[in-house]
């Protein structure tokens, strides 16, 4: 059995059409997912590119990885032996493990034999977004994950991964954004969202409602309107929509070797992206849905076709489902569980609750976080200077996250039990977010409360002007 792992960056499944976006035209992932056996309501361990990856490739919190943020340097090295990767396990079995594109794994991908990262440049296509080294580095990782597949080794398994930075390339366009570029007919733009405006603004976090201080690209957003946030979508599902042309591209040459019907191809992403909802863009430390949820799918011909499974999965959940699909021992010091019931005919998924965490995207502006969600509520929690500030949102009526029920009275009973269930598993698994706190400075947050008003300074441009004074 062979494996070809497709990974996209900073892909929500709210965007695809396979998970309900009427706007989206892709072909080749919906197919994966459409096909195979996919996941409702598929989440990552922190919405942020290092913490996620190493969490994925090791099926073991951020907490338990060491690597918080997107630090280069965490305080240690790389990650110790202590953790096993989904690397090691299959390079011990003689798979030969290669990955192609973007790493950003502080050392998780130990086992696999990484390609070196290139770009090629293209000349843009539209003149109103521009391409960015996102876009340039997957031409490499798509002609290295075809050349590969060219010359397999016949007597020999393999354990492929074509890790795609797209549609990571909307982050320089909203930094690079001027309403005087765009060309677009209002007419062909995607909808706003329904929870495009925050009618509760005023009962979220502090650290919510002052996103822009923290993170640049929101901070990028201050003077945009409707329209703008229209442009954005716009060119957020141009970016998947080259992505996917390169998925279609590599499972073209994953048939022409031959070995298609003896591969099992998985796709997902590291985490999603703010998609205009609640205003938000990109990804940071908010839990809400769109930024949280990505697309998980497994196609095989020898699994039940055409099958969404309800119910919660975590990204820590492929490692162990991977490892069990190809008859390999699934440890039991991993946090994330095998799904492999799924494929066999259970209709729902077996994780009874998700965890997400957060600390810090760089550096000065940490307020630690975590979310614990099952089929009813998501709740959050965040430690901010001496508050400790919460959301709870009601899951089946309220999937928009836009009422805020942690502040009403009548729900202090449910807020309570949920208290409790994170507490069970922040025991069961010695993460120490009780004695975290954040760290900040004054000079954040004295603008009009709304993301329209930021103004002074933001900590993410900050860290970037310390060490560009650095080097």
């Amino acid at each position: 059995m062979n494996v070809l792992m497709i990974i996209c960056d900073q892909l929500s499944s709210k965007a695809l059409r396979s998970y309900g976006n009427d706007y989206d035209q892709t072909r080749y992932m919906n197919e994966i997912i459409e096909n195979g056996i996919s996941y409702e309501h598929a989440y990552t361990s922190c919405p942020l590119c290092q913490p996620a990856r190493a969490s994925l490739w090791t099926s073991k919190y951020p907490h338990q990885t060491n690597v918080l943020s997107n630090l280069p340097n965490q305080g240690i090295k790389a990650l110790g032996k202590e953790l096993t990767t989904i690397g090691d396990v299959f390079s011990q079995a003689g798979y030969d493990c290669v990955h192609f594109g973007k790493r950003h794994d502080y050392g998780s991908l130990r086992g696999f034999r990484c390609y070196e990262e290139k770009q090629v440049h293209i000349p843009n296509e539209r003149d109103d977004i521009a391409f960015d080294y996102e876009t340039y580095f997957d031409i490499n990782t798509l002609n290295q994950a075809r050349d590969y597949l060219r010359t397999l080794d016949k007597d020999k398994p393999f354990f492929a991964i074509a890790d795609f930075q797209n549609p990571h390339n909307i982050c320089s366009y909203i930094g690079n954004y001027r309403k005087e570029d765009q060309v677009q007919p209002l007419e062909d733009l995607p909808k706003l969202p329904p929870n495009f405006e925050t009618v509760d603004l005023e009962n979220r976090p502090e650290f919510i409602k002052y996103m822009c201080c923290a993170h640049r690209r929101q901070s990028q957003t201050t003077s945009w309107d409707g329209e703008d946030y229209r442009r954005y979508l716009n060119a957020y599902h141009y970016f998947i929509d080259k992505v996917d042309a390169q998925v279609g591209k590599l499972l073209q040459e994953l048939k022409a070797s031959g070995k298609m019907d003896d591969t099992l191809i998985v796709l997902t992403a590291d985490h999603g992206e703010g998609m205009a909802a609640h205003r938000l863009v990109t990804k940071y430390g908010c839990f809400y849905n769109e930024s949280n949820e990505v697309p998980l799918a497994f196609y095989h011909k020898k699994l039940l076709g055409k099958k969404r499974v309800p119910g919660n999965v975590s990204l820590m959940d492929i490692v162990p489902t991977i490892t069990d699909f190809c008859g390999l021992e699934v440890l039991k010091n991993w946090e994330g569980i095998s799904l492999i019931s799924t494929f066999e005919g259970e209709k729902i998924s077996p994780r009874k609750y998700v965890i997400g965490q957060w600390y810090d995207e760089f550096l000065g502006y940490i307020v630690p976080g975590r979310m614990y969600l099952d089929d009813a509520y998501k709740y959050t929690v965040y430690h901010d200077q001496e508050r400790v500030e919460e959301e709870l949102y009601s899951r089946r009526e309220d999937a928009f996250e836009q009422k805020n029920l942690a502040v009403e009275p009548e729900y202090e009973t449910i807020l309570n039990q949920y208290r409790k269930k994170l507490g069970s598993y922040l025991k069961k698994t010695k993460d120490p977010f009780d004695t975290l706190r954040s760290s900040y400075d004054a000079k954040y947050r004295q603008h009009t409360l709304g993301y329209a008003y930021h103004q002074g300074v933001n900590a993410t441009l900050e860290y970037e002007r310390l060490k560009k004074s650095q080097s």
